[in-house]
């Protein structure tokens, strides 16, 4: 099965996340520089439920557990699990899985014969004249009179060989449902771990920007003290309290962004209405020791279990399809009955019978040949479906490892950005304590190590993004996502 989600994930665009830059000096509402990519407005296959239409269920969850006063501690692997057992699309997939067992049931029980058993006490009064049946010298009426019976019946249609095709389908179908759940934990995966690392990243954004606070306090402090003493014009005092103030609104935005960021893993992986967390795992750089890219291909093709279902689903429409030409041949029935009747169990005679009915259908109003061409068409569609879904994977898998490649090199060069602006600022700061130059180039200096700052945290959170949409790719996140993300 194809899962919207991962499009919705991966379509919001790597290259977006390593480029944006936070613009700290406006707040818009759902809006940060790392995209939010769990947000069901933003995907055009799942509308948001404000207009009526359907959420994606991947999207959802059944909430589970206490409400706890104080913050309980949510680490990466937590986070997984909690979503593997309480998402909704998983729990929906579940449901679907039983479903396909229970038409799998179904089409057993049509090969399988039926008996049933009937034990009856008959009171009886028959009156001659009504049924027609006038004997001069007898009663019109016969009195009442009793007598019991007993039966055991069976029938049995399940030599039709249409029914024996039903079974394997379903059972094909059950096989891909199975598949189809597997996947859905790989989507979980895919899911709640770019919320987490969203999670990290908005964390992160906190940290920074109340350091870069505390940094344009300071600045404040001494820029008030010299323009006291005569060292420096009021407008570096105003200069610098524009950039305090532009700090503070940063934090607030930054923790905003935070707060939003847990409701929305709280929202994938069921965690009681109202509970506050921490995100107690870090996810530092880490360079990609998994497969290569050839490897990775034919992990993809040998491990997917969307894949894996959707080549079942085919086959299974295949079977239907040869079920709905089968019902043009002879079918075969059996059925009868054995038991005893009398004027009660003990005293009674025996009593059979079986009819076995070979029948040929002639002429069906065009119904088998509605059948046929409707099973025709599903098969095509199945068989479509799953040979877009090879060249869907290996884009998938390419498409990751570009991603990967050019996330990597980012947050290189946002390592050695973030060095040099911090010793740009060092600079300017020893520049303007020993009346070099003014505050301008130290609120400038400040201003590029935010930056700087900023563009290692998307490019990390691109980094470790592209790792998690490679390992879905490949169809491996669920077993492999700890161990290349686990973090600290």
């Amino acid at each position: 099965m194809l899962r919207i989600i991962t499009v919705l994930l991966l379509s919001f665009g790597l290259p977006a996340a390593a480029a944006a830059q936070q613009d700290g000096s406006t707040f818009e509402l759902g809006s940060i520089a790392t995209p939010r990519t769990i947000n069901p407005a933003t995907n055009s296959n799942t509308p948001s439920t404000l207009a009526g239409q359907q959420q994606n269920p991947f999207l959802g969850s059944v909430p589970n557990g206490v409400l706890s006063a104080t913050p309980i501690d949510l680490s990466f692997q937590d986070a997984i699990e909690r979503g593997a057992h309480f998402n909704l699309g998983v729990i929906e997939d579940q449901s679907s899985l039983r479903q396909a067992q229970a038409q799998r049931l179904r089409a057993l029980s049509a090969l399988l014969p039926n008996v049933s058993t009937l034990l009856r006490q008959n009171l009886d009064e028959l009156n001659r004249v009504a049924i027609g049946l006038k004997i001069p010298g007898l009663p019109a009426s016969t009195g009442q009179f009793s007598y019991q019976e007993s039966y055991v019946s069976f029938s049995e249609n399940g030599l039709n060989i249409d029914n024996s095709y039903r079974l394997r389908a379903a059972r094909r179908s059950a096989e891909a449902g199975a598949y189809s759940l597997q996947d859905a934990h790989d989507v979980v995966v895919l899911a709640v771990g770019t919320a987490y690392l969203q999670v990290v990243a908005s964390k992160a954004r906190v940290e920074t920007t109340k350091s870069q606070l505390d940094v344009a306090k300071t600045l404040e402090d001494q820029t008030a003290n010299q323009v006291r003493n005569g060292l420096a014009p009021e407008i570096d005092g105003f200069r610098a309290t524009v950039q305090r103030q532009t700090s503070e609104q940063r934090v607030v935005v930054a923790q905003a962004n935070l707060d939003k960021d847990k409701l929305t893993l709280a929202r994938l992986i069921g965690l009681p209405r109202g509970q506050q967390f921490n995100a107690i795992t870090d996810t530092p750089y880490g360079a990609w020791t998994g497969p290569d890219l050839e490897s990775a291909l034919q992990q993809a093709e040998n491990g997917r279990a969307d894949l894996k279902s959707a080549q079942v689903a085919a086959e299974a429409a295949g079977l239907s399809k040869k079920a709905a030409q089968m019902q043009r041949m002879p079918a075969l029935s059996v059925n009868g009955y054995y038991g005893a009747i009398g004027t009660n169990l003990n005293h009674a005679d025996e009593t059979y019978a079986i009819t076995a009915t070979v029948s040929l259908p002639i002429f069906t109003g065009g119904r088998i040949k509605a059948d046929i061409q409707d099973t025709s068409a599903q098969l095509q569609r199945k068989q479509s479906e799953y040979q877009d879904l090879v060249g869907r994977v290996d884009y998938e898998v390419r498409n990751a490892f570009t991603d990967l490649a050019a996330a990597d090199s980012a947050v290189h060069v946002a390592q050695q950005n973030t060095q040099l602006a911090q010793k740009s600022l060092e600079q300017a700061r020893d520049r303007f304590v020993n009346g070099v130059t003014n505050n301008l180039e130290l609120v400038q200096a400040q201003q590029g190590l935010t930056a700087a700052h900023e563009n290692y945290i998307s490019s990390l959170f691109a980094h470790n993004l592209a790792k998690l949409a490679l390992l879905r790719a490949m169809g491996t996140a669920q077993k492999d996502t700890t161990r290349y993300l686990g973090g600290k």
